[in-house]
């Protein structure tokens, strides 16, 4: 009987300490990963890769067409989540701190740096993306939570999700259709291939991560 009521007692506190742990799993995860990319980056502050990353969700809002119309300019690469499970992966992390790396090295090497690009949407939904002073033509469009930027010159277009907060944009895709849109804007294929082509390998294993570029209003 004691044996009983000892194995229930057992199974009981159990029961409580998993509760507890599942509750706490999340945290646990996060702060793991960003002593482990600390260390693999050589970062000496261990929660700096994964803090900067929990912002840099995909956006589940609707965007209007409204907020969307003005002048955007270029301020950073990121990379961007399906979810906060996803991000809280020691993996995805490990591995996000260095796409945004090599994301950060390859576009200063095109000459794709803060305030160098400026990003005009109009109302009638034309614009432009001004690259080092050079302008290229763009049609817009959103849905949802997506904006596609079509470029008439090269017929061709990309879908990004977009991510709204304040004065600061985010959108965020695929790798594929980020080398797309960098092709397009910098009309630069070569240089694109050269400097970023990296990315592909870097990514193509990594479910619910997509690569991000961040403007912010002027």
């Amino acid at each position: 009987m004691k044996k009983n009521m000892l194995k229930v007692a057992f199974m009981a506190l159990g029961i409580m300490v998993c509760s507890h742990a599942n509750a706490q799993l999340s945290d646990v995860l996060k702060n793991v990963a960003g002593a482990a990319a600390s260390k693999a980056t050589g970062n000496s502050t261990a929660g700096n890769v994964v803090s900067d990353l929990v912002g840099n969700l995909l956006g589940t809002t609707t965007v209007s067409d409204k907020s969307l119309v003005g002048t955007w300019s270029y301020s950073q690469p990121c990379v961007a989540f399906e979810s906060e499970n996803v991000l809280a992966s020691l993996g995805s992390s490990v591995v996000s701190s260095k796409v945004e790396t090599t994301m950060k090295n390859g576009l200063t090497k095109i000459g794709f740096t803060s305030g160098k690009v400026v990003m005009i949407l109009k109302e009638d939904k034309t614009g432009t993306i001004s690259f080092n002073g050079k302008g290229i033509d763009v049609n817009w469009a959103v849905e949802g939570t997506d904006l596609k930027l079509t470029f008439p010159m090269i017929k061709k277009g990309v879908t990004m999700n977009a991510k709204l907060s304040g004065g600061e944009l985010q959108v965020a895709m695929k790798t594929d259709k980020l080398m797309t849109l960098l092709n397009a804007i910098t009309q630069k294929a070569g240089s694109v291939n050269s400097s970023l082509g990296a990315l592909n390998s870097l990514t193509k294993n990594v479910k619910g991560m997509y690569l991000g570029l961040k403007f912010s209003k002027k």
